[in-house]
């Protein structure tokens, strides 16, 4: 009989460990099938001619291509081609897939990208390596019919790696550079330029009225040519032709005419277009307005929504929402589809962000400015901080033995679930808040923020941003030389690298906090942070190295008196011993965590020890008493949700049933096995498949 070949740790599932726990400890179970995802943008309401290009897009795609790039200038209506098309292509029936590479947001790594797609396509996300990303995302698409818009690229290099496998899908990308290099990929290119002096004045037209601009065709021709025939600053001009019906056409004309001295470089000439036709609408708003759409350019957010502009803008929820509708209404925001958290939603293009921001310089103070900012990452921590004590409450405990609980506050969720999904809609926006605080020396705010978020990352595992943000977030809490936030951020910063199977950064940041938890002389912290580094050398296939730090994990929460703790590390001690070929010591080890964690009324964790006591059975050779006990703790883990121990656990079940000759029902626990390690660790589902050929 072989010993167990699974290294497991306290630190992989969904253990919780930060200090007392008030409150319960909520396990989540798996969430409902994903729907098909439909990401892509709207097309545009006013789209206009582009017969030329939308033939070239045919033609591709019917000779076969699975790339094509649109290039052209600023306010061309790249995307605005790229959506209309593909909204009118009915093979890509396994998803409509989107994201905006814009060098601004804050999101747009490829790994964080292939994330969100990861997951909309209901696969959780095994690690934040972008290979093993790429592969798996390949891998996950070989055989499906997807559509994906790579929007605003500025290389092939941030291309090539979210292409996805197979014949069956095609990805469309736009950028202002020709991106020559994804030729080799077999890419085809369309070019989009200005349009015909008679589509500019259609397009016009069909946002102001067409009667109009035939009762004054000259002054229609003098705005198409202001607006360098390009769509952007065409359709802003025509909603603010629409929005005043009593205004002369040539009043208008003469307003966008631009300077004698207008440079004759194509960019340029597009700059002007898009700053004079921005100008002239933000001129015609309300005070409210402009002043929102200006503190807007300053927000660091990829999205914006009421609750995000009420926060900014120190306004109402139903002032923010109006505001909000009225800038749409301008052509000023695009109105995004909704997610499971948020109804409304806007994006605020490249091209008007610079201009909001450039005007916010020039009207608003330095103080008010600073103001925008930092209403907003408060509100965002306020109500994070609510989620995380609904979801994760034991993590919150650092903040709240000195601040109390968080203030009321009107929030965005009444449940558990929407209190993850709101958590899961701001993701793409953490970063930039995050950086913005740093920027501003908001420290105590940037590493309550990256804790209260804590919920994600443990139950959605963005491991990208998971280290991005507890390295801003371990930063912050240096900066305030606040010991215990600086523990705090190093172990669930730790926890985050070990299950994203970076061990060797794990024991550094476990190291740092068994130095910072000595030199405190906290025998709480001490414990958990030899609790990690054994369970990370213990991953690494060092048992003797990892009992040792284990303990010392028992030693210290033995002597404070926290028994949870000890629970926690037996059960690692467990399979310390179970890897040096001590099955007896393993019984007894395991045997006490259970008991102990079902006094702290933990039955998950209790169900983990059990799991590995009933695989102790089977190496003794009492397979049947070992199956009755991993059946019991099956049952448990899979109504916690746990994905990983499920897993371990039908292994270990079709190794018990192997053992007795029940070949079939050792094949199914395999099957089931390898299913679900395809979820979220695609090397280990690989293993259990070759196990299951050589059965």
């Amino acid at each position: 009989m072989t010993t167990n070949g699974i290294n497991g740790s306290a630190i992989y599932g969904l253990a919780v460990q930060a200090k007392a726990v008030f409150g319960g400890i909520h396990h989540h179970a798996p969430a409902a099938p994903y729907p098909v995802p439909r990401q892509m943008p709207p097309p545009p309401p006013y789209f206009t001619n582009r017969t030329e290009q939308l033939h070239a897009l045919e033609t591709a795609r019917t000779a076969g291509a699975t790339i094509v790039a649109i290039t052209g200038l600023a306010g061309a209506g790249k995307t605005g081609l790229a959506t209309h098309w593909l909204h009118n292509q009915s093979a890509y029936t396994d998803g409509h897939l989107y994201a905006d590479l814009r060098t601004h947001a804050a999101s747009t790594a490829p790994q964080a990208v292939l994330s969100r797609w990861l997951r909309a396509l209901g696969l959780p996300v095994p690690s934040d390596d972008l290979q093993e990303l790429a592969g798996l995302w390949r891998s996950a698409t070989a055989d499906l019919a997807v559509a994906l818009l790579l929007d605003n690229a500025t290389s092939a290099a941030e291309v090539r790696p979210l292409l996805p496998g197979g014949a069956s899908s095609l990805a469309v990308v736009t950028s202002r550079t020709t991106l020559g290099e994804l030729a080799a990929d077999g890419a085809a290119f369309t070019r989009v330029g200005p349009l015909a002096p008679t589509a500019s004045i259609e397009l016009l037209g069909r946002v102001a009225g067409t009667p109009r601009l035939a009762a004054d065709p000259e002054a229609a021709a003098a705005i198409a040519d202001a607006c360098a025939h390009l769509p952007l600053p065409l359709v802003l001009a025509g909603a603010r032709l629409a929005a005043r019906p009593e205004r002369p056409l040539r009043c208008a004309a003469d307003a966008l005419t631009a300077p004698a001295d207008t440079p004759a470089h194509p960019e340029d000439r597009v700059r002007m277009a898009i700053t004079t036709a921005l100008t002239a609408t933000y001129t015609s708003l309300d005070a409210d307005a402009q002043r929102l759409y200006r503190y807007l350019g300053l927000l660091p957010t990829d999205d914006i929504d009421p609750d995000l502009a009420a926060a900014a803008g120190a306004l109402t929820w139903a002032t923010a929402d109006w505001l909000l509708e009225v800038l749409a209404d301008e052509q000023l925001l695009e109105p995004l589809a909704a997610d499971s958290a948020r109804l409304v939603r806007y994006r605020m293009p490249a091209a008007v962000r610079e201009h909001a921001c450039t005007l916010a310089a020039e009207h608003d103070s330095e103080q008010e400015r600073t103001g925008v900012r930092r209403r907003l990452c408060e509100w965002m921590l306020l109500i994070a901080t609510h989620a995380q004590a609904r979801l994760t409450p034991a993590q919150a405990t650092l903040r709240r033995a000195t601040e109390g609980p968080p203030p009321p506050a009107r929030l965005p969720f009444t449940d558990d679930a929407g209190a993850l999904n709101w958590l899961d809609s701001h993701q793409h926006n953490l970063l930039g808040l995050l950086r913005a605080a740093e920027t501003a020396a908001w420290y105590d705010t940037a590493w309550k923020m990256v804790d209260a978020f804590w919920p994600l990352f443990q139950l959605r595992h963005p491991y990208t941003l998971w280290t991005a943000a507890h390295e801003i977030g371990l930063a912050a809490a240096r900066s305030t030389n606040n010991p215990a936030a600086q523990r705090q951020m190093l172990a669930s910063g730790a926890i985050g690298l070990a299950a994203a199977g970076r061990s060797h950064d794990a024991i550094d940041w476990y190291t740092g906090m068994l130095n910072a938890a000595r030199d405190s002389a906290d025998d709480r912290d001490e414990g958990q942070a030899h609790l990690g580094l054994g369970s990370c050398h213990l991953h690494a296939g060092r048992p003797h190295d990892a009992e040792q730090h284990l303990d010392q994990a028992v030693a210290r929460w033995e002597e404070c008196g926290y028994l949870r703790g000890v629970g926690l590390a037996l059960i690692v001690l467990g399979e310390t011993a179970l890897a040096t070929d001590a099955p007896c010591q393993a019984l007894s080890r395991l045997d006490r965590a259970r008991t102990l964690l079902l006094d702290a009324q933990e039955p998950y964790e209790a169900a983990r020890a059990l799991a590995l006591h009933g695989h102790t059975h089977v190496l003794l050779g009492r397979i049947a008493d070992g199956i009755t006990e991993m059946e019991a703790a099956l049952e448990t883990v899979t109504q916690a949700g746990s994905t990983l121990w499920q897993a371990r656990t039908l292994e270990l079940l079709a190794q018990a049933h192997q053992a007795t000759g029940a070949r079939e029902r050792a094949r199914l626990h395999y099957r089931r096995s390898a299913e679900l390690y395809r979820q979220i660790r695609p090397a280990e589902a690989d293993r259990i498949r070759r196990l299951l050929q050589a059965l």
